[in-house]
């Protein structure tokens, strides 16, 4: 048994070459596609957040067609922060002790025009408060109880006030007794 190197002939050599050409080919082909395709991504991208697509309305740009965002003069109102005297409410403990809750906040309103106009709302929001209070048991403050609480109240609210957005609550105090 001999074996013979194989050598490739010149006919094998000039078959290859070709084959080598289209192979490369190939992969430039390939590649400018994928630039194609990540550069045309990254112009939508673009253009849809910039607002350049009117069929495509963009979260952002619907608030500011429906003109509750704006003011007279285009740009965004400000949000309002209201100050909520103490509430004052009795937690529900079930065994006939009574532990008191005080707790005082700040909501955050947008959309109104200014203060005096929501001074008007300030007892119904208290009311809100000491209803959710007097539900409320002393171990369910502890913990992450305390954010539960901001959470439910920000529910609440925004269901209350429903034409108005109420963004976020500040509690300032919170004492038991």
């Amino acid at each position: 048994m001999s074996e013979t190197p194989s050598n490739p002939s010149a006919e094998e050599v000039e078959n290859e070459q070709p084959a080598r050409e289209a192979k490369g080919k190939s992969k430039k082909t390939l590649f400018a596609i994928i630039g194609a395709v990540v550069l045309l991504a990254a112009g939508g991208f673009f253009a849809w957040e910039k607002n350049f697509l009117p069929f495509l309305p963009a979260a952002k740009t619907q608030a500011a067609h429906d003109g509750k965002g704006q003011s007279a003069g285009g740009f965004l109102e400000r949000s309002l922060q209201l100050g909520i005297p103490a509430a004052t409410a009795n937690l529900d403990t079930g065994n006939g002790r009574t532990i008191y809750v005080k707790m005082t906040a700040r909501v955050e309103i947008e959309g109104a025009k200014d203060a005096t106009s929501l001074q008007g709302r300030v007892p119904e929001i208290q009311d809100i408060f000491q209803t959710y209070l007097h539900e409320t048991r002393p171990e369910d403050l502890h913990g992450s109880g305390f954010y539960r609480l901001r959470e439910a109240l920000l529910r609440r609210l925004r269901a209350d006030l429903a034409p108005l957005k109420v963004s976020n609550i500040y509690i300032t105090e919170l004492l038991t007794q």
